[in-house]
């Protein structure tokens, strides 16, 4: 085969794979009474620690005010809180209240149970196959970006 035809069978692959990937996000969201875009700043405020808004904006590639709006739908549902940063108390941090851990930990558990499933499908040479085949594609990506500067991934694969 082509690369051009092999360009074609990937881009393929992966669009049907990302698109059942969003109906299991989009099950596991409504299941946690979470959008999309909340469960994304979860796992980006776990991710970045104890974030101020603007660090936490660049990681999930939104602006200031969509952060803000977000943040403040999450601290009123009581899964995120805000403080002052005591050296500078124009900053403002934000992190995971208890309610937020945990449930950002059910959403989490609900995607991975899927993956589960669908890995059972598969008996162990296929498995290691494809876990192969990713890690030399996900390589071969990296190769290719190293010479960007790093972009958290907020809502990458856990």
């Amino acid at each position: 085969m082509s690369v051009a035809s092999d360009l074609a069978r990937y881009e393929a692959l992966i669009e049907r794979m990302a698109r059942t990937h969003r109906v299991s996000v989009a099950r596991a969201c409504r299941d946690a009474q979470l959008t999309p875009p909340q469960l994304c700043a979860l796992h980006g405020i776990e991710a970045l620690g104890r974030p101020k808004m603007s660090p936490l904006a660049e990681a999930l590639g939104l602006s200031m005010g969509a952060v803000s709006t977000l943040v403040d739908r999450l601290v009123a549902r009581g899964l995120v809180s805000r403080m002052a940063d005591e050296s500078d108390r124009r900053a403002v941090h934000v992190q995971l209240s208890p309610l937020g851990h945990s449930t950002l930990q059910q959403a989490v558990a609900a995607k991975r149970q899927v993956m589960v499933q669908v890995l059972e499908t598969l008996n162990e040479n296929e498995r290691d196959s494809i876990l192969a085949a990713l890690d030399r594609l996900a390589l071969a990506w990296e190769t290719l970006d190293a010479e960007e500067p790093h972009v958290a991934g907020a809502c990458g694969v856990e």
